[in-house]
């Protein structure tokens, strides 16, 4: 009965029926078994999103954003984010792509090498040829791999990173939704993505980017990256992110970012966000790719470095564990106390790092204000940025971000 449920939710989700859609997700999350194929049919159904008054489709980047927080808890767990977002899916406009089409449009593409179809796919892209754009990159997935398409969107997205990033959080988020659908169903992210970029990137000129013999002179030392950067030395900070690129180790690269861009995120927490897609990009890049996005990041995005002194953490304590999740959701519900001291309090007790960011995304279901778009962005940034800095770095964003975050 469960399968049958599931497949009349899914014919609902790409349609504006909210109510009779909502109440059938409430039947199925009964059962927690249903939440990880509901949340695969979100993002599929959210890949088509198209609003042609909205110069950036943030539908599919918060989709992805509530998947990746739903990954640090477990049902039923995160079960109110998860309601959000179907009921956030009911709200989007959305193309009628399907997979058939979009493979019989791909498969009319005349055959070519792939980097002729590389070339000319930012050439449609530069000239606002959507469906042009978006047969070539499925193209490209069904010949050479979804990670191959991938990649050249973001490297394509890297002609202009967009105001406040959005040019590469799109890329990013498109393509690791299409990885995570696999072929043949991640064709369809693809080919919106391809319209996409025809809309945010034409006009754009391709920004040279120099492909690098080696990893240079540089040592891939992140901790002297941090020192100095905190120090102001620039003229030793490119070698040594050339270095770490090359060494296969640019996701490291970006530690002292993410530290800085967590103490002052931007606006809406836009900084941190473009820093974490950043970071989830060089997955996708060739060394030289992630060498040259690191140095602009670095030269463009903060002034100040460093691990502010009065959000490290003290002495260890043992404190009832009970009491100091209760006393973080009291700062999640009312902002008293301030998460600044009730994070503190958990990560000093040792209460998992895991268990303090499972709670939070439990919680969330429970926020009822803020612009929730990029409440959900700003958040996955800040949680998936103290899981990857850990137990010793994690106060930083979690004390500012949960500071910042409208409940």
């Amino acid at each position: 009965m469960a399968s049958k449920d599931l497949e009349r939710l899914f014919a609902l989700l790409p349609t504006f029926e909210h109510q009779k859609g909502i109440r059938l997700f409430d039947e199925l999350a009964k059962d927690p078994a249903n939440s990880a194929p509901i949340l695969e049919g979100l993002l599929l159904v959210g890949s088509n999103h198209d609003d042609p008054q909205l110069h950036t489709p943030h539908g599919l980047l918060t989709l992805q954003a509530g998947r990746d927080l739903l990954r640090l808890t477990r049902p039923p767990g995160g079960l109110g984010l998860l309601r959000f977002l179907v009921l956030y899916n009911f709200s989007l406009q959305k193309r009628t792509l399907t997979l058939a089409g979009v493979d019989a449009e791909a498969r009319a593409i005349p055959a070519a090498t792939q980097e002729d179809m590389e070339r000319a796919y930012r050439k449609v892209v530069h000239d606002h040829a959507g469906s042009k754009a978006a047969a070539l990159l499925t193209r490209i997935g069904l010949n050479h791999g979804i990670e191959e398409a991938s990649h050249l969107a973001i490297r394509t997205s890297l002609d202009d990173l967009g105001r406040l990033g959005h040019n590469l959080a799109t890329a990013v988020a498109y393509s690791d939704v299409a990885t995570t659908l696999g072929v043949p169903r991640g064709l369809v992210p693809l080919a919106n993505l391809g319209y996409a970029q025809a809309v945010s990137l034409q006009g754009v000129p391709p920004v040279d980017i120099p492909s690098l013999e080696g990893a240079g002179p540089g040592k891939p030392d992140v901790e002297l990256l941090g020192r100095l950067l905190e120090d102001w030395e620039f003229e030793r900070v490119e070698e040594i992110l050339r270095a770490l690129a090359f060494e296969a180790n640019a996701d490291s690269a970006y530690r002292p970012l993410l530290i800085a861009a967590s103490a002052d995120p931007g606006f809406l927490g836009h900084t941190l966000s473009e820093v974490h897609a950043a970071r989830l990009a060089s997955r996708y890049l060739t060394p030289s790719e992630n060498a040259w996005l690191l140095w602009k990041l670095y030269r463009t995005l903060t002034t100040k470095f460093g691990y502010p002194d009065f959000l490290r953490l003290g002495a260890t304590t043992s404190t009832d564990r009970p009491s100091l999740l209760a006393a973080l959701e009291s700062s999640l519900r009312y902002k008293s106390p301030p998460a600044e001291e009730t994070v503190r309090h958990a990560l000093e007790a040792d209460v998992p790092l895991d268990e303090l960011l499972a709670a939070i995304v439990d919680f969330y279901g429970q926020w009822t204000v803020g612009e929730k778009e990029h409440t959900i962005s700003y958040l996955n940034a800040v949680l998936q940025t103290a899981k990857f800095l850990g137990r010793e770095d994690a106060l930083l964003p979690l004390a500012i971000g949960l500071s910042k975050l409208p409940f």
